[in-house]
């Protein structure tokens, strides 16, 4: 029995688990990507706000509550029986002020605008008066609201200012401007009447006198020919006046109250202007013309060109146009 074999412990055969799954590598991109734009959103929402907060923001102007606040702080109550506002000026003047032309410009992308005008017409009679104009915008500030810039008392005519003598227009890409015409004399049979064209513009925080010229001139004494003979007269005086040296303070009083004296001579003058196209961000030239009648004879017809200059923002006006 020897030759029989002892059955042997088999070997366990070996077994072989699975390989473990492979991961896909998709899924960490998309995560990637996820996590790329959560960031990118984060990002932009800051920016979104700071810019937000950094930028003036687009503002509407109600007109009339905003003039009537710019009033009142400035000239007191508002009188519904009157239908003004009454204004005691330092003098204890009383004037009645109102609004004779306003304007709101609305332009896409920008905040309004808001121009106007007012007139004070002296309640005592006397004939003394004054007009002003204000310009309300948005702060340029941050989060500033509104501002006013304005030139409120302008006591400069003699006669008060109308909404017809009121000229409100673009004068360039920048610039809006007023022209008013103020008068000085009131009586042509006594007095020279001279009306004026004056141009303001805001200029920074400030309102700009941008140009002061003649618009009209009257005077009629009841002779022309007398008149200019009278004036011959005075003339001749001043200069043998001026040839003389004065010692005394009464011949100097005489040669003064003679300058003041000058005889009125007959004249009936209109100066008509054009302002240019809006080209650009400065003001255009203004063309000024003249046609009438000077001490009785008809005035030679002429024109100019007024040129803006922009260190002095203002015009050039020459002394045939000058109002003293």
């Amino acid at each position: 029995m020897s030759d029989l074999l002892e059955p042997g412990v088999a070997e366990n055969p070996t077994i072989q688990s699975p390989p473990p799954p492979k991961r896909r590598k998709w899924g960490r991109y998309v995560l990637y990507t996820l996590a790329v734009l959560g960031v990118l959103m984060i990002a932009l929402l800051v920016a979104a706000f700071f810019k937000a907060n950094s930028e003036p923001q687009l503002i509407k102007i109600d007109e009339t509550a905003s003039i009537d606040e710019a009033m009142t702080r400035t000239y007191g109550k508002y009188s519904p029986e009157k239908k003004g506002w009454v204004y005691v000026d330092e003098a204890n003047d009383p004037f009645l002020v109102r609004v004779i032309q306003q304007a709101k410009i609305e332009a896409v992308g920008a905040s309004d605008e808001l121009y106007f005008a007012v007139s004070g017409t002296s309640l005592k009679g006397d004939g003394r008066n004054f007009y002003g104009v204000f310009l309300i915008r948005a702060d340029s500030k941050p989060g500033g609201g509104l501002v006013e810039i304005s030139s409120p008392y302008r006591y400069e005519s003699d006669v008060a200012v109308t909404p017809e003598k009121v000229r409100f227009e673009a004068l360039s890409e920048r610039t809006w401007g007023w022209v008013l015409k103020v008068q000085n004399g009131t009586r042509p049979t006594a007095e020279q009447v001279m009306v004026s064209n004056v141009m303001l513009a805001p200029h920074g925080d400030e309102i700009a006198l941008l140009a002061r010229f003649k618009a009209s001139v009257d005077a009629e004494p009841a002779d022309c020919a007398q008149a200019n003979a009278e004036h011959e007269t005075w003339r001749k005086a001043v200069e043998a006046m001026g040839a003389q040296e004065h010692t005394s303070e009464q011949e100097l009083h005489e040669a003064e109250t003679m300058d003041d004296t000058e005889p009125l001579r007959c004249e009936r003058s209109r100066w008509t202007y054009r302002t240019a196209d809006v080209v650009g961000p400065l003001p255009g030239p203004l063309t000024v013309s003249v046609k009438g009648s000077q001490y009785g004879a008809a005035m030679e017809a002429k024109t100019w060109k007024l040129m803006f200059d922009s260190k002095a923002f203002s015009y050039n006006v020459p002394d045939e146009l000058a109002v003293e």
